[in-house]
C-alpha cells in the first residue's frame, strides 16, 4: 500500500483474465453500508467502445497503452430493483442516495487497485468520465437512470517506475480530537518542499506539460474558474439525466 503509484506507461501485454476477476472480487470485499454493494463494474475490451469513450473524455497515453479497462459505476438501479422483488417500497433522497453510492463505489474502487498491486500490475485512475457521464451511460447501454459511471480504471503490467508523488505531513492531516487548521507557514512550508521534489523528478515535463516550470502554475492551468463553472454546469445537468438530482 506505502509502495502504490500511478502507473501511465504500460507493457504491450494481456492480463489474464482470472486475475482481472480476482480484482473485481477483491473490489467486492470492500466495506459497504447495510451490505447494499452499490456498484458494478464495466470491463471495456470492445475497441470501438474505447475510442468512443476515448472521443468523449479525451484520449490519453495511459489509456491507450492499457489493456484493461474496468469502469466503476455507483449502482442503485439493481438494489432498487432487487427491494421491489421482495416487495419492500422506499424513495431514498438525491443527496443520501448519492453520498451513499459513491462511497460504496470508491471503496470498491481502491481495493481493485491494491489487489492489482499485489498481483504485479500497475493501475491508474481517469477521472474525465464526470465531463461526460451520460454519453459514457449510452456507449455503455446503461439503464436510463440509476447508474452513474464514476472513474475508469487502467490496468496493466507496469513499463515504468515512476517516483511517489509527495505528500502532506502527519501533522497536516492527522488530527487528534479536534480540527486543527493548518498554519500559514505549515502550508508554505509544504508547497516549498513538494515544489522542489516535483521539479527534482521532472514531474512536468513527465506529464508532457509545455511552458510549466512549477507546481504553482500546474496547478493553475489545472483549475481555471471558468472552465470549473462550466464543468459543474455539465455535470448537474448529467446527474439530473441520469436520476441522481430531481
Amino acid at each position: 500500500m506505502l509502495e502504490r503509484k500511478s502507473i501511465r506507461r504500460f507493457e504491450d501485454k494481456e492480463v489474464p483474465r482470472d486475475l482481472i476477476e480476482q480484482i473485481v472480487r477483491a473490489g467486492q470485499r470492500a466495506p459497504t453500508g447495510g451490505n447494499m454493494q452499490l456498484y458494478s463494474f464495466v470491463l471495456i475490451s470492445d475497441p470501438y467502445k474505447k475510442k468512443q469513450i476515448s472521443q468523449a473524455i479525451g484520449s490519453q497515453r495511459c489509456m491507450q497503452e492499457a489493456p484493461v479497462w474496468i469502469m466503476v459505476c455507483v449502482d442503485w438501479h439493481r438494489h432498487i430493483k432487487f427491494l421491489k422483488s421482495l416487495g419492500i417500497e422506499t424513495r431514498w433522497r438525491q443527496v443520501e442516495k448519492f453520498w451513499r453510492g459513491i462511497i460504496c463505489a470508491i471503496l470498491a474502487a481502491e481495493n481493485m487497485v491494491l489487489a492489482a498491486e499485489a498481483l504485479g500490475l500497475g493501475s491508474v485512475f481517469v477521472g474525465d468520465p464526470r465531463s461526460a457521464t451520460v454519453k459514457i451511460a449510452r456507449i455503455l447501454k446503461m439503464p436510463d437512470n440509476n447508474v452513474l459511471p464514476v472513474v475508469l480504471l487502467c490496468i496493466g503490467y507496469p513499463a515504468e517506475n515512476p517516483p511517489q508523488r509527495p505528500r502532506w505531513s502527519l501533522e497536516a492531516v492527522l488530527h487528534e480530537n479536534e480540527y486543527e487548521p493548518a498554519s500559514e507557514q505549515l502550508i508554505k512550508d509544504y508547497y516549498e518542499a513538494a515544489n522542489k521534489r516535483l521539479v527534482e523528478m521532472n514531474y512536468f515535463k513527465y506529464l508532457k506539460i509545455e511552458g510549466i516550470s512549477s507546481w504553482a502554475e500546474h496547478l493553475k492551468m489545472r483549475f481555471p474558474p471558468n472552465q470549473k463553472r462550466v464543468t459543474e454546469e455539465i455535470l448537474r445537468k448529467d446527474l439530473r439525466e441520469l436520476g441522481f438530482l430531481y
